[in-house]
């Protein structure tokens, strides 16, 4: 398959309120890599869009106003019919200079292994970056967003409520994103790390980053990594414990795959179902 037709080279895949806006920035800084414009490009989640300026949802999401510099990408983006193809151009201008392209969208954890199968006849050398946060905390983050756009979680029962419908659930589902991942792509292709270490060592975390998509190991500005989705609300307590009980079996299977950070959940949900009362 032609450069020119392979699609991006890269795919940061999850999970939402997990610092991804952030990696957008530390990689958009290396001169070998290439991010498009636009983070969240949210063609493989969405198929059933025509062009993207038909879309009310996206042109609220994106809003129309850097349309005005008359960019060819933005134009192409906006206005052409959404299609393998036409996803692929997207990158193609960046892969003709010889940089190495890709796009971050969290909602492709959600994808089923149809979708990822279809990524894979892209680009069967495509490269995939998982990110996983605290499960409770990232469901908390999430109600809160909700919250600032008008979703009712005025109480913790509502919130706990809104944390447990699918479309929450689902973007924290992450063992079945890796056997959904990992049914699909080669283990060598994915990359797996943590919200927990792109907090307490982002030069280490962008350093493993760079190496796995083979580029030189370059000295980044890395902006302060903070999700400021919750604003400065602590985590009520029974919303903890019930995220808690929902995402500890989970959590305990993520433990026996990898060190670090879920071992901490782990501690953490097992100290709260303890002391319950």
């Amino acid at each position: 398959m032609s450069v020119a037709s392979k699609g991006p080279d890269f795919l940061v895949i999850g999970a939402q309120r997990a610092g991804t806006t952030w990696l957008h920035r530390v990689l958009s800084q290396h001169p070998a890599l290439w991010l498009p414009p636009v983070k969240e490009l949210h063609y493989f989640d969405k198929l059933d869009i025509e062009r993207t300026i038909l879309s009310p949802k996206e042109r609220r999401r994106l809003g129309l106003k850097r349309l005005a510099s008359l960019d060819p990408w933005l134009i192409s983006f906006w206005f052409r019919a959404r299609s393998d193809e036409w996803y692929a151009s997207l990158f193609r201008g960046a892969q003709a200079r010889g940089l190495i392209a890709g796009e971050i969208t969290p909602a492709y954890a959600t994808l089923d292994e149809t979708v990822l199968r279809r990524i894979k006849r892209m680009n069967d050398k495509i490269k995939l970056i998982f990110v996983m946060r605290d499960p409770v905390d990232r469901a908390w983050s999430a109600v809160n967003n909700a919250a600032k756009k008008g979703v009712d979680a005025s109480t913790v029962e509502k919130s706990i409520e809104r944390a447990r419908e699918w479309g929450t659930v689902a973007r924290s589902a992450y063992a079945d994103t890796i056997r959904r991942l990992e049914a699909v792509f080669p283990a060598s292709q994915v990359h797996y790390c943590f919200f927990d270490d792109l907090r307490d060592q982002p030069e280490a975390l962008t350093s493993d980053l760079l190496s796995f998509l083979g580029v030189e190991q370059l000295l980044l500005q890395l902006p302060q990594a903070v999700n400021v989705a919750a604003g400065s609300k602590a985590v009520p307590h029974e919303f903890s414990r019930e995220m808690a009980r929902d995402y500890l079996t989970m959590v305990q299977q993520l433990c026996r795959r990898f060190q670090g950070p879920p071992h901490k959940w782990r501690a953490r949900y097992e100290n709260l179902l303890s002391n319950v009362g």
